[in-house]
């Protein structure tokens, strides 16, 4: 059964948070060298405070269309200084309440924008405002959209499909110069030498091109080439797998359970109603015990 948890948390499955964690940090000298941070689709800010850490010192602006989101957000990220605005960014009003923002900010800035796009009836305000800040006020943006192809299932959350022939699409629309990167899930281990001093550091990873990316990313603007390969490579964190697949379990077993008491329910009421037949008398099987008629 597949797992849609569209919003990252602490307890997300570690091999998500990777995936996640590796997008900023691809972003993160972009971010780092930057006097003002925006953050499209902030969620409540695990990733981005995984990835950077405090190593920004500028002001952050933290965008999301869940105020929840953007309180835990609030607490997470790290900043110099910070401010979180409430938006839908498929509506023009709300983003051009984060043009105000950005323009208030200052100029030069980098605005992020991943797992967002895809999410939106209607991506064209977001990307008009991401043309717009890099156009007028110098930002580098860098933005992510998923690749369909690889997840080979429907998202039932996201409004828009993507793949190589979407993305290109896309890129037609994104200034001359703009920087394309592939992401690409990564599975296996690592044979490190212990130098003595506690630190294990993994050999480099060569990653075959003819691999199916799990998403796409771009990024346009004055400091578009800054971004760099990167590969996240954490250690098997068995403890927080276990934990997230009990988690899982149990909440399966919770809706199962509020699944058959609600189909209890409608039968019930479907009988009350004469809509449905009774349910057929319990008859003595041949063993002697109590068998339930067969119900056609």
């Amino acid at each position: 059964m597949p797992e849609w948890q569209e919003r990252l948390t602490r307890d997300t499955r570690p091999s998500i948070r990777a995936e996640h964690d590796l997008r900023y940090a691809a972003a993160g000298p972009l971010i780092a060298r930057a006097p003002v941070w925006i953050d499209l689709g902030c969620g409540a800010g695990v990733a981005a405070a995984d990835a950077l850490g405090e190593s920004f010192a500028g002001h952050a602006v933290l965008v999301d269309v869940s105020q929840d989101a953007l309180d835990e957000a609030a607490a997470n990220v790290h900043a110099g200084t910070l401010t979180t605005l409430r938006a839908d960014l498929s509506a023009a009003a709300d983003v051009a309440s984060v043009r105000d923002a950005a323009e208030e900010a200052g100029r030069d800035g980098c605005v992020t924008c991943f797992e967002v796009v895809e999410h939106l009836p209607t991506f064209v305000p977001v990307l008009e405002l991401m043309l717009e800040l890099s156009a007028d006020l110098g930002y580098t943006v860098v933005l992510s959209v998923p690749n369909d192809a690889f997840w080979a299932l429907e998202n039932p959350f996201h409004e828009t499909m993507w793949g190589d022939g979407a993305f290109e699409e896309l890129r037609r629309l994104l200034p001359a110069g703009h920087v394309v990167a592939r992401q690409v899930p990564l599975t296996g281990s690592a044979v490190v030498l212990d130098e003595g001093d506690g630190e294990l550091t993994a050999p480099p990873v060569a990653v075959g091109a003819e691999r199916v990316p799990s998403h796409f990313l771009a990024a346009f603007g004055p400091r578009a080439h800054e971004l760099a390969p990167r590969a996240f490579v954490a250690a098997a964190d068995l403890d927080g797998q276990r934990t997230w697949e009990r988690q899982r379990e149990s909440q399966l077993a919770f809706h199962e359970a509020e699944l058959i008491e609600l189909r209890d329910y409608v039968h019930d009421l479907e009988r009350r109603l004469g809509a449905r037949p009774p349910e057929p008398a319990a008859q003595e099987g041949p063993a002697g015990k109590t068998e339930a008629a067969e119900q056609v």
